[in-house]
């Protein structure tokens, strides 16, 4: 399931594109290769043109998301907004395309460099942002939209990307506060030329404490986990309402287990219903402790019994979300004081 619906979003590559008579166009790419599961996506094109910003986004959006943007006067989000911050309602596999005119009469001269900031937040609160980037592009001609015609609405005056960031938790923990606080994962070059870095993990704030979906959330990752770190996996729902979040209780049927394997965790707590910003939410985990270097692999899956809503939404049976899914790889390695360890009997092959 994806629980926190969050996305795996990849940057890759800005190219620059004729249309026409030598329009510029900037293009984002995502590289598919790189998505580690479900998730949100977006590719965007976005054209600066003399008196308005075209722009062009594709991919898939779970629900509750949408896409905000907003152009500005000079190249990565600096000068001047040229238009407020706006709101592109998308779900499912999406096609969006709009031509949105500069405010107060604004004009772009002829090979000047403007901006478009991009970013995917919640529905009605462009500071949830799970993703977010700006894309450059040379005022040297204008187009139509190319994808199927959408209209945004404003969402406030904004804020420049320079001025903005990505939250660098958006997983809440059961134990209140967020997973791994403080950590921001590393972006991918835009232009990677030869072999890429080998990823390090760090060693988190959170030791041990996993989220069942980690391999699809970079946010998540657990990081450096050591046999004397208690290892905790959990997993979360929310909805808009506490009685849409125990009708969700009521008609849930979760399969968290070792990856490809019968071998389910352990003596499953699940949490009291309780609101955090303004949705309720309920959390589910399983304490593993002290488990025995080597990999760890989690398979999670979640259906439910009859159709329900969580308030943006419907899941189960007959809708387009009947089954939700994820995994969480996860590394233990010795400790390195060489401290003795009284290792948990999970996982019992066979059980």
């Amino acid at each position: 399931m994806t629980i926190i619906r969050q996305f795996t979003v990849v940057l890759l590559l800005v190219l620059i594109l004729a249309l026409g008579t030598a329009v510029g166009l900037a293009q984002q790419v995502i590289d598919e290769e790189e998505l580690d599961g479900p998730g949100s996506t977006i590719q965007s094109f976005v054209v600066i043109c003399e008196d308005r910003v075209v722009v062009n986004f594709n991919g898939n959006m779970e629900p509750g998301f949408d896409i905000y943007f907003q152009a500005f006067t000079e190249s990565q989000g600096g000068g001047t907004p040229l238009t407020t911050l706006r709101r592109a309602s998308v779900n499912g596999e999406y096609s969006y395309g709009e031509a949105v005119p500069y405010a107060e009469g604004q004009v772009m001269p002829a090979g000047s460099v403007g901006s478009v900031y991009t970013a995917i937040a919640r529905e009605n609160d462009p500071d949830s942002v799970t993703f977010s980037e700006f894309i450059d592009d040379v005022q040297d001609g204008c187009s139509e939209p190319q994808e199927t015609a959408g209209e945004s609405v404003e969402s406030g005056d904004g804020v420049s990307p320079t001025q903005q960031t990505t939250p660098a938790s958006p997983i809440l923990s059961p134990f209140g506060g967020f997973l791994n606080p403080g950590y921001v994962p590393p972006e991918k070059p835009l232009v990677q030329i030869g072999a890429r870095p080998e990823f390090v993990p760090p060693r988190q704030e959170t030791p041990g404490l996993i989220f069942a979906e980690c391999n699809q959330y970079p946010v998540a990752e657990p990081g450096i986990i050591y046999d004397t770190d208690n290892v905790i996996v959990f997993w979360s729902w929310y909805a808009s309402t506490a009685e849409l979040v125990q009708e969700h209780i009521d008609t849930v049927d979760y399969s968290v287990t070792l990856y490809e394997s019968d071998v389910t965790l352990p003596s499953v707590i699940r949490t009291e219903i309780e609101q955090r910003g303004s949705d309720y939410w309920v959390f589910y985990y399983s304490t593993l402790g002290n488990l025995r270097p080597g990999e760890y692999s989690i398979s999670y899956e979640v259906r439910w019994e009859r159709a329900i809503s969580d308030g943006y939404a419907d899941f189960g049976p007959g809708t387009d979300n009947d089954i939700l899914n994820g995994t969480c790889t996860f590394n233990v390695l010795p400790n390195l004081e060489g401290r003795d360890v009284i290792y948990t009997n999970w996982p019992v092959i066979g059980n």
